[in-house]
């Protein structure tokens, strides 16, 4: 019994132990793709990979993504929020060629840009949340299969706000306060993502 208690265990830390370093892999690949903005044109960063080209080829890496959301700040700089698909990670399993079981996920890379009245990226901020997850299963070697498709859920911007570190590792909010509006208030700098959370039917 100890023995087979000590191998759940082992087991454990090697599953634990990969995603640590999965994680921080990703944290460093997220951090050196968005460095790339700093002291550029914040237009000439935003259309990275937005050509109808760039997308006709597929390459979702090598882009910041679409505009999410942007807040001005009182110091006369402007917060401008990118999403776009960033690392993906695959599961499978297999009994016997009787059943299987495939899942993929992958991982939305949030990229913000502190820009200047100038329009030059000052500073930028990265992080990462769960995107959209295909879970599969195949019975009889593959001749039936049953999939659901999970987008990513919608989230606020201060949920997003709070997931990004900037170049020195702080949160957005030594960046500034947002500007006040002409009625004297500081605009909501909420809104959601525009996916949905919705789960396909499972197909045959």
């Amino acid at each position: 019994m100890l023995q087979r208690l000590g191998i759940v265990v082992s087991l454990v830390l090697v599953v634990t132990g990969c995603s640590a370093v999965a994680e921080k892999a990703e944290v460093t690949a997220n951090r050196s793709f968005t460095s790339y903005a700093l002291g550029k044109p914040y237009q000439q960063v935003a259309a990275i990979g937005q050509s109808p080209l760039e997308q006709l080829a597929g390459n979702d890496g090598a882009t910041f993504g679409p505009l999410i959301g942007a807040t001005p700040l009182s110091n006369g700089m402007t917060i401008y929020r990118h999403m776009a698909p960033g690392a993906q990670t695959e599961r499978g399993s297999d009994i016997m060629g009787l059943a299987g079981r495939q899942s993929v996920s992958t991982r939305n890379r949030l990229s913000y840009f502190l820009v200047g009245p100038d329009g030059i990226v000052k500073d930028w901020a990265t992080g990462s949340v769960q995107g959209s997850t295909t879970d599969c299963i195949s019975y009889i070697g593959g001749l039936i299969n049953r999939c659901t498709d999970t987008r990513q859920v919608e989230m606020a911007l201060s949920i997003y706000d709070s997931m990004v570190l900037t170049k020195g590792g702080q949160q957005i909010s030594v960046w500034g306060t947002p500007a006040a509006t002409a009625g004297g208030t500081a605009p909501a700098a909420g809104g959601t993502a525009p996916a949905s959370s919705q789960p396909s039917q499972p197909s045959r």
